[in-house]
């Protein structure tokens, strides 16, 4: 990929990811020391989710050694475990946003940004991968640098990012190729609802409703337009406004309704590419 420089406002809320594909916090500003640069992360605990009772977690500290004060939360974990002290958690009443730690620029291997259209949702995905297991030791977890197996199922519906592509997308679909298992992923997938016209228009017809079917023919020929867009529902109880049976038609038009693919992009990746999966799939 070709080097991209990104400003702070480019980069903000950018989610950021450890080398094992888990989620670390999101990008709140850059902090430069001399020549030393480094994105600011925090993490936010949403409502009714368990989280780490970070002042109580201070106040624990605060006894055994000498704050200063304003130690991420990454910080506070680490010197939590070296002192053998449980990390008291809490159920959160509000959401809370912490500063979690401040990741060298050295540890950045790709920054991205792409739209994605998956279906009934729109996204702007911007994304910081590390070359680091920051996430993973921030939870205690073990780090296997050997390549690992991953089930297919565990890769789908995930977001996969490739370290030499960037973005790739949603994985979706499981393909096959002659002695290769792989998967569709999609940068956009979009669908939209219509109307079998020309078998709904046929179906009032022989539900002998003559005057329905003259007005439904004469908005849209259904010989010209066998489908037509379910944008169009307001304007067609417009045409069969005050008719007794408009109900009942409006009803039956509900069989008739259909799911069409407006457009795709994608691309297919080979499951031996897949590096690594956590939330988040990473790729060669």
């Amino acid at each position: 990929m070709e080097k991209k420089f990104y400003s702070i406002d480019e980069l903000k809320n950018a989610t950021i990811i450890d080398s094992e594909g888990l989620l670390y916090g999101y990008v709140e500003d850059i902090t430069i020391e001399e020549s030393n640069a480094k994105l600011v992360a925090y993490t936010l605990f949403k409502i009714n989710e368990p989280a780490i009772n970070v002042e109580k977690l201070k106040s624990i500290l605060s006894s055994r050694i000498s704050l200063e004060g304003n130690e991420p939360l990454e910080t506070l974990v680490a010197l939590a475990r070296k002192e053998n002290i449980e990390i008291p958690w809490q159920v959160t009443e509000k959401e809370v946003k912490w500063i979690k730690g401040y990741v060298p620029l050295s540890e950045v291997v790709l920054i991205d940004s792409k739209q994605l259209f998956i279906d009934d949702t729109r996204a702007h995905i911007k994304i910081v991968l590390l070359s680091t297991p920051r996430e993973a030791i921030f939870r205690g977890l073990p780090v296997n640098p050997k390549s690992q197996t991953y089930r297919p199922q565990h890769v789908l519906g995930k977001l996969v990012i490739s370290a030499s592509r960037g973005v790739l997308g949603i994985a979706k679909e499981i393909v096959v190729s002659p002695g290769m298992l792989g998967f569709r992923v999609y940068r956009i997938r979009s669908r939209k609802k219509v109307v079998n016209w020309i078998a709904f228009t046929a179906h009032v017809k022989r539900m002998g409703l003559k005057e329905a079917y003259e007005k439904l023919v004469e908005f849209r020929d259904p010989y010209k337009y066998s489908k037509v867009d379910l944008s169009l529902t307001n304007e067609i109880e417009q045409l069969l406004e005050g008719m007794k049976e408009k109900e009942k038609i409006l009803g039956a038009m509900q069989n008739y309704i259909e799911t069409e693919e407006a457009g795709t992009e994608y691309v297919d990746i080979p499951y031996s590419e897949i590096v690594r999966v956590g939330e988040f799939v990473i790729s060669r």
